[in-house]
């Protein structure tokens, strides 16, 4: 009885090893800039990897999978304006991550970040100043 929970707990912890780190991370998203249509974008990284998406706003999006040298420990989302000036940056805390869902919203140089991506994400509010 003992050689069987042994065995369990073995195959168990084995389980639980190669659970951890998937193959590949799902990176589901939408970033609205201003008046600018919503760009979206739905790309599989292999596990390990960092890729940059060029938009076509001049933004750029820096996803970064568990276990790269850039974030070990779990997924990283960076929001680059066209300066490369690092607007915002996400971690998720999760080494066994198998997807994320996210969205941008960036209204006159103010970012939102969400996670996860609503439905919809909302467009920028227009201020319109009368004068009288």
């Amino acid at each position: 009885m003992k050689a069987v929970a042994a065995v369990l707990s073995l195959c168990c912890a084995s389980f639980s090893v190669s659970a951890s780190t998937p193959a590949s991370v799902q990176f589901t998203g939408v970033v609205q800039q201003d008046a600018l249509p919503p760009v979206a974008l739905d790309l599989q990284l292999p596990s390990q990897q960092a890729a940059t998406v060029q938009l076509s706003s001049g933004f750029n999006l820096e996803l970064t999978t568990p276990g790269n040298s850039a974030s070990p420990d779990g997924a990283r989302i960076r929001l680059l304006s066209s300066k490369g000036e690092v607007m915002h940056t996400a971690r998720v805390p999760d080494a066994g991550l198998a997807s994320v869902s996210f969205a941008y919203q960036v209204c006159a140089g103010n970012v939102t970040y969400m996670s996860p991506a609503p439905a919809v994400v909302p467009a920028c509010r227009v201020s319109v100043q009368q004068s009288r």
